[in-house]
């Protein structure tokens, strides 16, 4: 578009123009106005044109809004411009055309027609009233009834300056991309060439920047005048509040600011590669130097560094010479740093132009000789880093060769030659010392041998110069030298490990002797706690069988700990003694804990002997003991079952019953007397020794600890030696008690067999001998009377170490009972037999046996104070002549020999009717006077009915003979 042209046809026609408001949409508002002459010429597609163009490209995708005034103009020149107008926005930048008509177009049309909006095509036609419908009447121009203000030669002015500020801008912009090219055509130029360059640039510079300075203070200038207007626009108006600035305005302000903005960017470019360009000058001069240093580095190094080289071949024979080659290596390192400096620094500068973004043909020239540079200082390099390793290996082995010499002397002389073998305390100490010492040499030597062999391979690898060539260096001599060396440090190390390996062995033996004999007596102090442990916590004796099994265990586990520990301190002593022999040292200490250690043993095992002694005999005693008492329990409850049984069959029951308690008397006897003699014993101590411990200056304490033990193990046993008597108390008491159930059994026997003789006899014979009986006892009443004697009558005195006597040692006190009588044939002998021993119960039922002869009652504990002498008998028999409710209580006093005789007596108890008790004595006398006993009868007769005594009349003298017998028994 040509921007004069659009410009001329502005100032000379006001028919298009820019009010600056906007329609209710805020879409700025173009105002096209149809002139009255019908002039064909009037062009406004340019104006429009360049007016569209003006704003931004937001602002035209947002639309416009077109008021074209035909009011004054002619009808058809308004259709042609309505059309212009809609050809010329394209992409629908044409929102919306308002057509204004005269007021007399709308009376000539209808109004139908006139009315509607032709919104297909985008045009609409009001009048001038129906306007403000679509724009604010504050952004309507004066020519249209608004209050807008518009100077249409103040707006092309501005538009003038515009559209000037864009040319100059436009032509500065140029300029400065010509200078940028020009400066990037001059990085491939040469050093002087590159120098020229950047003269002529910098005129070139000055001015652009001359031009870039005024286009910008225009910009900002125009910017400020546009501004500046815009507000005194503002306060001409009175509703100041709803004018905005014109759209076209802040576009324009906008487009100058990025036009700025566009030039400032093309400034900071040109600066950049400007200095860029000087860089380039500094590096192309900097390569100059950069290639100078690198020969003067190559130089030096393939000349004065080689030759210092080449003078130094030797590697030492000793510290001495080897400190003094390594010290003038490091001197030529301290002339080979400065080279090192300048080599580090050309590598730094070297790398820093390599990493630039746009290297330079020149570049590579460098390169090559930093390459060669590099070769030249590493391969030197190299050759000093393994001359001084080997000098540094040199004098390491000479100095681990010395070291080694040295080392070996003073171990010899303080720990071989100077070390005293009785200092047993010393002895693991110096073992340690020893091993230790010998442990480092060692290494020491492994050392000193990989360093004479890494020494001899250096100096047979090949040498090379700084250019990578082979250098001949004859290092045979040094070779042999070390050779030679490492063959002494092993010539001396066979002979120093020999002598070591010996001395170790005394030192290992003097120490395990030491170790043997400690341990020793520490099993010493154990057997010592293991003794004190039996005697305060396990020297007493349980009570019953499983307790005292208990205990035997407990000490089984403690002889079986005393035995292993005796042992394990025997074999220590015993290498002990070896090793002394060994080493040719005194055995008196060694005698001497070994003798300790049998003492201690010796006792432990009597105590532990006696201990276990005693626990066997105790559980053999209770155990026993315990048998025994049930199987008198058991006898004694088996005779008194005798009294219901046949008359044969209690002979056989006697004589059975007293074969078996003369068996269980002997195994009673022989367990009193081993309860006597346990309980003796276990009055007594464990041990008696005085001196129990060995004699050291603690004898008398250890002695009286020992003394206190021993009694308070006899205090210990106190309740053993109560339960033990109460056991002997039992045993004894239960052995009367069968004994008197056995005289009993015995004299019911001698009472049926005289009654079954009797009934053998006539009644009139019995009568005759009942009116004039003699009163002579036979020898069955003599002995039953006067002769039977119980296990306690029968016990004889004796010592307290002699046994209990059995029932075999009192035969003599009994007769031949079993031979008196003969078999009873009678019916229901059984019957009358239990009814005749312990009488008729009223129910008609016979007792149980442990009702007709109970248990006795328990005895306190404690100890038996004195023996049994005097034992009483109580026999309770109904009497069946009385009635039911009457009985017969027989009491007899058993009494020593050396005292009064037996003493019998007799009660008769029975009920009368009216509930009276009446009690009868039999006294001796009467019951020898007949005629009492018929009295006595007939006093029994009166109470019962008259039939029943008449009843039995017939056998009174039969009960009459029969009461006789029982009272004479």
């Amino acid at each position: 578009m040509d921007v004069k042209q659009a410009l001329s046809c502005l100032q000379a026609d006001k028919s298009v123009i820019l009010p600056g408001g906007s329609d209710k949409e805020s879409r700025p508002i173009f105002l096209v106005t149809v002139p009255q002459e019908n002039n064909t010429t009037s062009q406004i597609v340019i104006p429009l044109r360049y007016l569209i163009s003006i704003f931004s490209d937001q602002t035209r995708k947002l639309g416009f809004t077109v008021i074209l005034d035909a009011r004054k103009g002619c009808w058809k020149l308004s259709r042609l411009w309505i059309k212009q107008t809609i050809e010329t926005f394209r992409d629908q930048q044409l929102k919306r055309l308002i057509v204004l008509k005269p007021d007399g177009f709308w009376d000539k049309q209808r109004i139908e027609n006139c009315t509607t909006q032709q919104e297909a095509q985008e045009v609409i036609f009001v009048t001038r009233s129906r306007l403000n419908k679509f724009v604010d009447v504050s952004h309507l121009p004066v020519e249209l009834g608004g209050s807008l203000v518009y100077d249409h030669d103040k707006w092309m002015e501005n538009r003038q300056r515009v559209e000037e500020f864009y040319i100059d801008a436009e032509m500065t912009v140029k300029e400065l991309e010509e200078l940028q090219q020009h400066m990037i055509r001059s990085r491939t130029l040469r050093a002087s060439q590159v120098e020229e360059a950047i003269n002529t640039s910098c005129d070139m510079e000055e001015s652009t920047r001359m031009l870039v300075h005024n286009a910008t203070e225009t910009g900002k200038e125009l910017v400020q005048n546009i501004e500046y207007e815009n507000r005194t626009r503002k306060l001409s108006i009175e509703n100041i509040d709803k004018v905005l600035t014109p759209q076209d305005t802040l576009d324009t302000i906008e487009r100058i600011h990025s036009v700025v903005n566009e030039i400032r960017q093309k400034q900071q470019e040109i600066e950049t590669n400007w200095s860029e360009m000087e860089r380039n000058l500094v590096d192309t001069k900097d390569l100059n130097e950069l290639k100078k240093g690198i020969v003067k580095v190559t130089n030096w190094i393939l000349g004065p560094a080689e030759q210092l080289m080449n003078t130094c071949q030797k590697v030492g024979y000793d510290v001495t010479s080897a400190e003094d080659l390594r010290r003038e290596h490091e001197e030529i390192e301290l002339q080979c740093w400065e080279t090192y400096g300048t080599y580090a620094e050309l590598l730094h500068k070297i790398s820093v132009l390599s990493k630039s973004k746009n290297p330079r043909p020149q570049h590579k020239d460098l390169i090559s000789q930093k390459e060669f540079m590099d070769f030249v200082c590493k391969s030197f390099a190299l050759r000093m880093e393994k001359r001084r390793n080997i000098l540094i290996t040199s004098l390491r082995f000479f100095r681990l060769v010395s070291d080694y010499f040295d080392q070996t002397g003073e171990v010899f002389d303080s720990l071989v030659m100077g070390s005293d073998i009785n200092d047993f305390d010393a002895a693991s100490i110096k073992l340690r010392q020893l091993q230790e010492n010998q442990q480092f040499l060692e290494t020491l030597a492994q050392e000193i041998k990989r360093e004479g062999e890494k020494l001899s391979d250096m100096l047979s690898m090949p040498i090379k110069d700084s250019l990578g060539q082979e250098i001949k260096v004859d290092y045979s001599e040094d070779i042999v030298n070390i050779h030679d060396v490492i063959d002494a440090t092993v010539a001396r190390k066979n002979i120093f490990s020999d002598s070591v390996e010996l001395q170790k062995l005394t030192l290992q033996q003097i120490t395990l002797i030491d170790r043997y004999e400690k341990d020793a007596k520490q099993a010493i102090k154990w057997l010592e706690d293991i003794l004190r442990a039996m005697l305060k916590d396990f020297g007493h004796v349980g009570c019953t069988v499983y307790e005292i099994q208990s205990q035997k265990e407990h000490h089984q586990i403690f002889q079986e700990t005393a035995k292993c520990t005796y042992n394990y301190g025997s074999q220590l002593l015993n290498a002990s003694l070896q090793l002394r022999h060994s080493c040719k040292l005194p055995i008196d200490s060694h005698t001497k804990i070994y003798q300790n250690l049998r003492k201690n043993w010796h006792r432990i095992h009597g105590i532990s002997q006696e201990q276990m002694t005693r626990l066997r005999v105790s559980a053999v005693f209770f155990r026993s003991v315990e048998e025994q008492c049930n199987q008198l329990r058991n006898l004694r409850e088996a005779v008194a079952t005798i009294p219901i049984m046949s008359l044969n069959k209690k002979r056989m029951k006697v004589q059975q019953y007293f074969e078996e308690r003369e068996t269980l008397m002997v195994e009673v006897g022989r367990m009193v007397r081993l309860g006597r003699l346990l309980r003796s014993r276990l009055k007594e101590t464990l041990y008696e020794e005085e001196s129990f411990f060995a004699s050291t200056p603690i004898t008398h304490k250890c002695k009286d600890d020992f003394l206190k033990l021993c009694q308070d193990s006899i205090k210990n046993n106190e309740i053993p030696i109560e339960t033990i008597s109460e056991k002997l108390s039992e045993v004894t008491q239960l052995s009367e008690e069968l004994d008197q159930a056995l005289t009993s059994a015995q004299q019911d026997c001698i009472v049926f067999s005289n009654f079954a003789e009797v009934n053998n006899n006539n009644i009139s014979d019995m009568d005759k001998n009942f009116l004039h009986p003699k009163f002579q006892k036979t020898d069955d009443q003599l002995r039953s009377d006067e002769e039977f004697l119980t296990a306690s009558d029968s016990t004889l005195q004796h010592s307290r170490s002699s046994s209990y006597n059995t029932a075999s040692e009192c035969e003599q006190h009994f007769g031949p009972w079993w031979q008196h009588g003969s078999d009873d044939k009678r019916e229901n002998i059984e019957k009358e037999k239990m009814v005749l021993a312990v009488g008729c119960p009223p129910d008609g039922k016979l007792p149980l046996v442990k009702e007709v002869l109970k248990p006795s009652p328990e005895v306190p504990p404690g100890k038996i104070a004195r023996e049994v002498t005097e034992t009483t008998h109580f026999k309770v028999q109904q009497q069946h002549n009385f009635g039911v409710k009457s009985f017969v209580l027989t009491s007899e006093i058993v009494k020593e020999k050396n005292t009064e005789g037996t003493n019998r007596e007799e009660t008769i108890r029975y009920k009368t009717d009216d509930g009276k008790e009446v009690t009868i004595r039999v006294d001796k006398l009467d019951r020898d006077s007949p005629e009492e006993l018929l009295n006595r009868m007939n006093q029994v007769c009166v109470n019962e009915q008259g039939d029943t005594w008449n009843n039995y009349s017939k056998y009174r003298k039969v009960t009459q003979h029969t009461i006789k017998k029982f009272m004479l028994s």
